[in-house]
């Protein structure tokens, strides 16, 4: 019995080694690096091609009834809330008065040292409006800033009539650039100023829309944030001096403030609310955004610093 236990062991010994000496071998193989070369060329050009990801952050939770953020370069999205859902956009309609003005102007079909002279409709439109009288002569550029600037209902109307000789037929041709522009057919306007109509009527516009005007608006025309920054204008006619409708402009409004704001467009009325489509740039990178129907005046301000701040966090963030 003890003559046979050596060879057994023995055996077991050879076994275990060949076994060891296998595995061994099966996993050097599983193992070994694969070199670039023997990578083919559609394997390499799907790793190279492989989105890189971007680290997530927290969206903000806006107190409004729609709101947009813009890259205005790219015109990507980087937040959206009820953006396809036509609202009344007050005064913030007045963009697309102003994009009519500037394409006149651009065109040579009206000068900034035009004098526009004041209907007595003009003169006694209601809202927000600069001192007009009847028959005064305005020129275009002091009508403009106090469009944009104070969010002068008489100076819009005024524009739309010295330009389509009635702020109906000017009304046709915001309609008629809203569909060159290709915003949506959720979007039409019924007068130049965004207050109701005589049927009680306001314009209609989505909050993309809206962003989607400013983007060409301020594309087209950058110099218009030379006007919107301003943090006062002197009127050149009757050196009155008009104050800013945006409060985002005041370095003093901390709780407001964002560094790079330089625009855009108010707008209020009771059924739409208070709005705001702002603009910032910091660095190379401009946001646009859209707040439409907050409560109270100063919500449409917090909530757009809450987009503007998420979207330079969207666009700082480094690619992974």
């Amino acid at each position: 019995m003890k003559s046979l236990k050596k060879p057994v062991i023995l055996l077991i010994l050879i076994i275990t080694t060949f076994a060891l000496y296998f595995y061994i071998q099966s996993t050097h193989k599983e193992s070994k690096p694969v070199h670039v070369s023997s990578i083919n060329k559609s394997d390499a050009h799907s790793l190279a091609s492989k989105p890189r990801i971007q680290p997530s952050i927290k969206k903000p939770t806006i107190q409004a009834k729609a709101a947009v953020v813009m890259d205005a370069q790219s015109g990507e999205i980087l937040y959206s809330k009820n953006e396809n859902t036509p609202l009344a956009p007050a005064s913030m309609s007045k963009m697309m008065t102003g994009y009519i003005v500037l394409n006149q102007i651009e065109n040579g079909s009206l000068a900034w040292n035009d004098e526009v002279i004041v209907s007595s409709y003009a003169a006694n439109i209601g809202g927000a409006a600069v001192q007009l009288q009847v028959g005064d002569h305005i020129t275009v550029q002091d009508l403009f800033h106090a469009m944009f600037i104070a969010s002068a209902n008489n100076a819009s109307v005024a524009l739309a009539e010295h330009i389509s000789g009635s702020e109906e037929d000017f009304t046709q041709l915001m309609n008629e650039q809203a569909q060159q522009l290709k915003l949506s057919p959720r979007t039409y306007f019924v007068n130049a100023t965004g207050l109701d109509n005589e049927y009680g009527e306001e314009s209609k516009m989505t909050a993309l829309d809206v962003a989607l005007l400013a983007q060409q608006l301020l594309n087209r025309y950058p110099e218009l944030v030379e006007i919107t920054k301003l943090s006062f204008y002197q009127m050149e006619g009757d050196g009155s001096v008009l104050y800013p409708t945006n409060k985002m402009l005041d370095p003093q409004h901390f709780e407001l403030y964002i560094e790079g704001m330089d625009g855009l467009k108010t707008g209020f009325t009771d059924l739409a609310g208070y709005c705001f489509a702002g603009t910032a740039k910091q660095g190379d990178n401009r946001l646009i955004s859209v707040v439409m129907g907050t409560e109270f005046e100063a919500t449409r301000f917090e909530e757009t610093k809450k987009l503007l701040m998420y979207g330079f966090d969207r666009l700082h963030l480094p690619l992974s």
